[in-house]
């Protein structure tokens, strides 16, 4: 469910149940072709498919964080899970294709998912299927 589909005056009423926050972040820089910014859009859309569709009710999607700097994107990212977390979100996921986002270090981050372009080309069913896992393991865990 994404963030502006909840109505204003809902928020509190479902704020017991939307749990979850998922945060995509693109991870581009400015500098890539159309052709690239497209596919990497609609690869981030595919994935982040995966935990929308079949945890709607308890997943709700905020705005992607797209473009971003070499330097600083760790604390920026941070920054805004911090924020997610103090508005009341139990989980923070964050989905996306930026592989730099393997060096990042947080405490508040419940699950990183980082899903590289090409494996999710070849093995995109097998990726669904561990992505699945991982985001029941974090509920069930806990």
């Amino acid at each position: 469910m994404k963030f502006n589909e909840i109505a204003s005056q809902d928020w509190t009423e479902l704020k017991p149940y939307l749990d979850t926050c998922l945060l995509p972040v693109t991870g581009l820089t400015g500098m890539e072709d159309p052709m690239h910014v497209t596919k990497a859009l609609e690869q981030l859309r595919d994935v982040m498919e995966t935990i929308e569709i079949p945890y709607k009710g308890r997943v709700v999607t905020y705005p992607a964080l797209h473009y971003i700097a070499d330097m600083g994107t760790n604390n920026q990212v941070n920054d805004i899970v911090r924020h997610l977390k103090k508005s009341g979100f139990r989980y923070i996921i964050i989905v996306t294709l930026y592989e730099e986002a393997l060096n990042w270090k947080s405490d508040d981050i419940d699950l990183l998912i980082v899903v590289d372009q090409e494996q999710w080309v070849q093995q995109a069913e097998v990726i669904k299927s561990g992505i699945s896992k991982h985001v029941q393991q974090l509920w069930y865990s806990a």
